[in-house]
């Protein structure tokens, strides 16, 4: 019989029961791979986001010169590095471009039209359902193996449509305010690194290049 359970916080409107599936009922692999070198841009799939690789390692490329035969990732699918030494997997969706590529350990998947993609990346990435299977993933030795076969096993709680893109639209709100305030808060301490530069004397000076105004004195040992 299927376990149906709820969440202790809902929008208005949700008073459905969440139901228990099997994720690979919802998943589909992505299997096609490069045919040419660099024929997409190569994709560094990191627990920090999907970047560009060359912009991940201040413009170089780590990838293989040969990189035929890599995954392709088109816009909107998932990957991941199917491998990880502390049960932590980040899974990332291609916003980058329509296509890009990454080496054979990522596996590439989407959802069909009953799971919303934003929903099932909060529940993988933030969830405790995940959490849980992982720890059932590792058998023996330091790392945990996270092939796509074993992801399409597992078992998640999941309300209908309508909630999920709810929740997933919810998170990803909040998501791009926290981005808009870390940018804020780079850039203050840039300024404040470059303040502290210029506002103390240095190399011999005895007045910093830069100060309030109605200071003119020389500093003094």
């Amino acid at each position: 019989m299927m376990s149906k359970k709820s969440p202790q916080l809902r929008f208005e409107g949700f008073t459905d029961d969440w139901e228990e599936r099997n994720l690979g009922d919802y998943i589909i692999q992505y299997s096609e791979k490069t045919k040419q070198n660099n024929q997409y841009p190569v994709f560094t799939s990191s627990r920090n986001g999907l970047f560009f690789q060359k912009d991940y390692y201040k413009g170089n490329q780590i990838a293989s010169e040969d990189n035929i035969g890599y995954n392709i990732v088109p816009r909107g699918y998932f990957t991941y590095r199917h491998m990880s030494d502390d049960l932590v997997f980040k899974f990332n969706i291609n916003d980058l471009a329509d296509y890009g590529i990454v080496s054979t350990l990522y596996p590439v998947f989407t959802t069909n039209e009953q799971l919303d993609s934003k929903y099932l990346q909060y529940q993988l990435n933030e969830g405790s359902e995940f959490r849980r299977f992982s720890l059932l993933q590792k058998q023996g030795g330091s790392r945990t193996y996270m092939y796509l076969n074993k992801l399409q096993n597992m078992i998640l709680t999941i309300p209908k449509l309508e909630e999920q893109k709810k929740i997933g639209s919810f998170f990803k709100q909040l998501d791009d305010t926290i981005a808009l305030h870390q940018r804020k808060l780079d850039l203050l301490k840039e300024q404040k690194k470059g303040y502290l530069q210029k506002m103390f004397p240095k190399n011999g000076a005895k007045v910093p290049e830069l100060r309030f105004a109605g200071f003119a004195d020389d500093w003094e040992e």
